[in-house]
């Protein structure tokens, strides 16, 4: 995975200590990004359609949801 890119190796003698190269929300955007094209024609809203019909949220999630909704919604008015 080192040679991929995807971890760090910092030496310290004998010990090998591998860490992630990229910060997990830089590669669930990734993952999320490249699941959006192949699997849902790049639609967001029939990959959340989808999520929420496989697992509904809860209702603290729900919120967070509507939240998130209305900052995007503002932040695109501009």
């Amino acid at each position: 995975m080192t040679e991929k890119g995807l971890t760090i190796r910092e030496e310290d003698g004998r010990v090998h200590t591998y860490r992630a190269s990229v910060a997990q929300e830089e590669t669930q955007r990734h993952l999320i990004r490249d699941l959006v094209d192949r699997a849902f024609g790049g639609s967001p809203s029939q990959l959340v359609m989808q999520a929420l019909a496989a697992k509904p949220a809860s209702a603290q999630e729900l919120r967070e949801i509507r939240r998130l909704l209305k900052e995007h919604e503002e932040k695109n008015r501009d």
